[in-house]
């Protein structure tokens, strides 16, 4: 810095004007001669670099403030809106998996399994069945209506846990008129039946709905001496029908050969006839003096598993059929065969297996299906069924 002609002061680095004050040069930022004097004094440049240190710990202090109520605002949100606030995730998901599979399918999961769990009375059995879908509920579209229907077959019903999800409330009301008829018709069937839901079958037309008698849903596998096994029974209601209104709104004929199912068969109806397999499933634990299959252990784990290969094997259903037979041939004095009599309610009630050998227990469902349609209108042969089923009941 030098003074020149005209009693300004310039910077020697760069020649701009500056203040006789000023420590260093607006421009270049060179320092002046002040500048110079005042940065050799050991006092000042620790003032400068306490002044500076300060700041920044001021600025991180007010930074993990500001951080600190973000974080108390979002567990408080979280508290407050639950799982709801990851709705846009869920829905995002369904709208990807609807353009991937070109039509709407279920967000939930039906085929969990958990295992190394101490299961010690049905409550706890029960309890992990309902937290199975409740933990998954917030997925699905809110509709306060739905929900109310979903709790009322619950209760009236002694069902562990409904859930329709995403389904139209027009469909939903249509399947709890089915349920409703069913209960009404076989008052007797209930508390056996743990689950009613929407799923994605592996093949996407793979049924309509079905029923699985028993899921090994808690410690598949384990050692039955050390932990306690629990099992749903439930009835599955394939998505790619029951999610996709554009399919619904075709009459179930276009899916169906000629007289395939019993006159007068819906969509919903279908679930009757499953509801069909269930009644015939809760006749067999009638027999059996077993109240339920929810929860085994090492005292029932026998008669449970002598149980289901009885029901799988067909011959429980069999026994119904061929004494339904008996009656109809006494009472209307015919001498007519099982496959005569069973084509009497439906095709698909004299289907048959692999082997040649009929498919009991579809008779049985499609008997029961007939009676849902139809009560005293139905087949002669579907009376004398649904009267062998009512008496055991």
């Amino acid at each position: 810095m030098d003074k020149n002609n005209d009693n300004n002061w310039i910077c020697l680095e760069c020649g701009t004007k500056i203040n006789p004050e000023d420590n260093f040069c607006p421009m270049c930022g060179h320092w002046t001669a002040k500048g110079y004097t005042f940065l050799q004094d050991e006092t000042n440049v620790n003032e400068i670099i306490k002044g500076k240190a300060y700041k920044q710990e001021k600025n991180f202090n007010t930074f993990k403030i500001l951080l600190g109520v973000l974080v108390i605002f979002f567990l408080v949100f979280t508290f407050i809106r639950g799982k709801d606030m990851f709705k846009p995730y869920a829905y995002l998901k369904k709208q990807f998996n609807s353009l991937i599979y070109g039509y709407n399918s279920s967000i939930l999961k039906t085929n969990n399994i958990y295992n190394h769990k101490i299961v010690n009375d049905k409550e706890i059995a029960k309890k992990i069945i309902i937290n199975d879908f409740n933990s998954q509920s917030w997925m699905c579209s809110t509709n306060l209506e739905i929900k109310e229907i979903e709790l009322q077959l619950e209760k009236d019903y002694d069902i562990l846990s409904v859930n329709f999800c995403d389904m139209s409330l027009e469909n939903v009301e249509k399947i709890k008129k089915v349920i409703d008829k069913i209960y009404e018709l076989f008052p007797n069937i209930k508390g056996n039946l743990t689950n009613i839901t929407i799923t994605n079958a592996v093949n996407k037309e793979e049924y309509i709905a079905y029923f699985q008698p028993m899921y090994q849903f808690v410690n598949v596998n384990m050692d039955i001496n050390e932990y306690n096994k629990v099992n749903k029974t439930q009835i599955l209601l394939n998505s790619y029908y029951f999610l996709n209104d554009n399919i619904l709104k075709n009459s179930i004929s276009t899916i169906l050969k000629k007289n395939q199912y019993v006159k007068d068969a819906t969509w919903e109806s279908t679930i009757a006839h499953e509801l069909g397999h269930y009644i015939s499933f809760s006749a067999l634990l009638k027999t059996k003096g077993i109240e339920d299959i929810l929860l085994v252990t090492k005292n029932n784990s026998q008669e449970i598993e002598q149980a289901i290969e009885e029901f799988d094997s067909g011959s429980f259903s069999k026994s119904i059929i061929i004494e339904a037979l008996k009656n109809y041939n006494e009472k209307y004095k015919e001498n007519i065969t099982v496959e005569g009599f069973v084509k009497k309610i439906s095709d698909y009630a004299g289907v048959k297996n692999a082997d040649g050998e009929f498919i009991y227990d579809e008779a049985i469902a499609e008997a029961i299906h007939d009676y849902y349609l139809h009560e005293e209108k139905s087949s002669l042969s579907s009376k004398e069924i649904i009267n062998v089923i009512k008496t055991i009941l």
